[in-house]
């Protein structure tokens, strides 16, 4: 049973009870008079003249609100900047058809949505013209839209979008719209201004943290150590005794303080004491989960995910065998998680990716139906796949439910860093022969670690399985699903060098430690692994890294093109003196990108000069936003090579905050140059590629500048 993360997430919404494919243009029906003009659930355009666009896929930084505003407006024939938008709330319509939810991650809001939301704005076009028509007695091809308004040929005649509503509403929805070429585009490939900037500089961007505070009380929860630990017993007499305190309730998590303000929830909390028990795990600190990951590696319960190509005939010249180290790491978004329930509403103001999981979860801690619940999702302050997990959503449900009160969770930056889902610990066995020409002739790859997919869908099934469903049965699945994860094997599995043999094979290793989506998923590690030891071929060559890499890449593929543009842009093989580069090039969520990290030694540690990428992404919906997904994926993936590493103790987190969790700061970030590959395909993904490669090219910088190879994260020079 092999899952990708699509997969497994539809199974999941199936097994939950429902299923919604594909895209419609279908009209709900005849509109009354006075009704906007919806063509469907993403558009409407009011009598007023306003357009307004529903944002299904959340804002968390990437740019989704200008690209979806960019595809519909590009055929609807309206400024980007005069169009009105909301964030979408839960319904069908809204469904991602690739994972059968409503759900933003995977980097795939332009890809899939392309040609549907075009064809939003194309449908409306078409039927503003028709209604055009109707009030002008014109022929439908002597008029045309421009600029939120329809106009004849000879420019006598103009209506608003507004004013031709009422008629227009009243007609049948073409199902096959006629989209424009991409010879008249005005704004896909061209449009750059940020949607979203306006707000969040002037500060009327509404976050979950910013959520309605009238008549709110605010909760803290304190929470056993221990991933997975369950309380068995807590002393709240200090708390109690304490100004502003409202109430002390206890939840499934642990304990919740409520006050009348964040401060005073806060230091009633910091007073309360819990026992626990840790659970029946015994990898409990970082030391037992790396010996149980080498002895999966030196198991023989592996499962093959990948064999192709004949087993070399032929003596090795060579061989090397290497073994990769890759640490727990947390997603230390800017704003901690946090949500706002009121129980009698029964509504719910957060950021999520997922809205409609977020409402389950809501429905379990409020005891209600998940229909019942409404969604009020907001800016992500920060997401990398951590508000996808509804964690918080339950816990908040939970004590609003108890207190019969709106409540406000909030999460601090201790408990953002210590009860994360984690990015799965990984450790990587590599195996390669090489030839007497430095050709090779085999490659192995041996991965261990926990399964992200086991760990979701434990976290997961509690609010989404039907109650009929035995525990046992879930656990079955979720065992099952761990076995060949294709999250913990995707960009390893999919190598695209043309090397005589590869093995690619995995272990399950399970354990207590809470897993979650981190930035680019299985790719994160995988793309340090592969790259890194791809360049250890090389060397072993004595071939010139890129020269090695181009000599295993088809001639026309879409990596020989990232590759050889980021060899030109960053002038490969001749770097300024005392500077010293480092390449890697990998494929993920259907984008390409290659990257070179260029560095010097300062007092031993490598210091970051510059970084280049070439990104081949199909069509550029918004060129800045693709550049600045690549320089933020740059930075992420640097952050995480130099300094990211989570690690337990008797089954704790013993980072707390960003002094011992610390990400890049503005004068360690390098200057970064993107390049874009022209293309007519359709579009793919920009929001995590651009992190997988950063490590890998990190990595070999540092083993040009010093001769050291480091094959363990985060990187430490001895």
């Amino acid at each position: 049973m092999s899952l990708s993360r699509r997969q497994f997430i539809r199974n999941v919404s199936v097994f939950g009870g429902g299923l919604t494919l594909g895209f419609t243009l279908s009209a709900p029906g005849r509109a009354e008079d006075g009704a906007p003009l919806s063509p469907n659930a993403f558009l409407r355009i009011t009598p007023e003249g306003d357009v307004i666009v529903q944002i299904h896929k959340v804002e968390m930084g990437q740019g989704t609100v200008t690209g979806i505003i960019t595809l519909i407006a590009e055929e609807l024939e309206v400024d980007p900047a005069d169009v009105r938008y909301e964030m979408a709330h839960v319904d069908e319509a809204f469904k991602d058809p690739e994972y059968s939810m409503q759900v933003t991650g995977g980097s795939n809001a332009m890809r899939v949505y392309y040609q549907p939301l075009r064809q939003t704005g194309a449908a409306a076009r078409a039927m503003l013209i028709e209604a055009a028509s109707r009030r002008a007695a014109l022929p439908a091809d002597l008029l045309r839209c421009e600029q939120g308004t329809v106009v004849s040929a000879d420019g006598n005649i103009r209506f608003s979008y507004g004013e031709l509503v009422p008629v227009a509403s009243q007609l049948d929805v073409p199902q096959e719209p006629v989209l424009k070429s991409a010879a008249a585009f005005k704004l896909i490939g061209k449009h750059d201004q940020r949607l979203d900037i306006t707000p969040k500089v002037d500060g009327s961007a509404r976050f979950g943290v910013d959520a309605p505070m009238e008549e709110t009380l605010v909760a803290v929860v304190v929470r056993p150590p221990v991933g997975r630990g369950a309380m068995t017993s807590y002393d709240d007499r200090k708390a109690r005794e304490l100004p502003g305190v409202h109430s002390i309730v206890a939840i499934d998590a642990g304990v919740a303080v409520v006050a009348s303000n964040y401060w005073r929830a806060r230091k009633a909390a910091d007073t309360v004491t819990l026992e626990w028990e840790p659970g029946d795990s015994l990898l409990t600190d970082s030391k037992a989960i790396d010996a149980a990951l080498t002895a999966a590696l030196e198991g023989d319960n592996l499962v093959l995910v990948r064999d192709d190509g004949e087993p070399p005939a032929a003596a090795a010249a060579q061989i090397l065998e290497v073994e990769y180290n890759l640490p727990l790491l947390a997603h230390a978004t800017m704003e901690p998680m946090n949500a706002t329930v009121d129980p009698n509403s029964r509504e719910v103001w957060v950021g999520t990716q997922a809205p409609d999981i977020a409402s389950s979860f809501a429905a379990l801690g409020l005891g209600v139906e998940a229909d019942d619940v409404t969604v009020h999702n907001q800016f992500l302050g920060g997401g990398f796949g951590r508000r996808a997990m509804p964690d918080h959503v339950l816990e908040a449900a939970q004590i609003a439910s108890a207190l019969g009160q709106r409540v406000k969770l909030m999460w601090s930056r201790e408990d953002d860093t210590q009860h994360d889902f984690y990015r799965p610990p990984m450790k990587s066995r590599l195996k390669a022969r090489l030839g007497a020409n430095g050709e090779v002739l085999g490659w192995r790859h041996n991965l261990a670690g926990p399964s992200l997919m086991q760990s979701t869908m434990n976290a997961m099934t509690p609010a989404l399985a039907p109650s009929w469903v035995p525990d046992f049965l879930t656990d079955f699945l979720a065992h099952m699903a761990g076995r060949k994860d294709d999250s913990s094997v995707e960009g390893a599995k999919e190598l695209p060098y043309a090397f005589g043999h590869i093995e690619v094979a995995y272990r399950n290793v399970e354990t207590p430690v809470p897993l979650g989506y981190w930035r680019s998923v299985g790719h994160s590690h995988n793309a340090f692994v592969v790259e890194s030891f791809v360049d250890e071929l090389a060397n072993a060559a004595g071939e010139d890294p890129v020269a090695f890499r181009r000599r295993y890449l088809p001639a026309e593929s879409r990596h020989r093109q990232v590759l050889d543009r980021v060899a030109g842009i960053s002038n490969w093989g001749d770097p300024p003196a005392g500077h010293y580069q480092g390449v890697a090039v990998h494929e993920s969520f259907h984008s390409v990108v290659a990257e070179v990290v260029e560095i010097s030694m300062e007092n031993g540690a490598p210091k970051l000069e510059r970084a280049y990428c070439a990104i081949h992404c199909g069509r550029v919906i918004n060129p800045d936003i693709v550049r600045q997904q690549m320089e933020g994926g740059i930075i992420f993936g640097l952050c995480a090579a130099l300094k990211g590493e989570i690690t337990l103790q008797d089954g704790a987190v013993q980072q707390s905050n960003f002094h011992d969790y610390p990400l890049l700061r503005m004068n360690e970030v390098p200057e970064v140059e993107v390049a874009i590959i022209d293309s007519d395909d359709p579009p793919t993904g920009v929001g995590e590629p651009g992190t997988p490669p950063a490590s890998a090219a990190l990595g070999n910088a540092i083993f040009a500048a010093t001769g050291q190879r480091l094959r363990d994260l985060p990187f430490k020079l001895s």
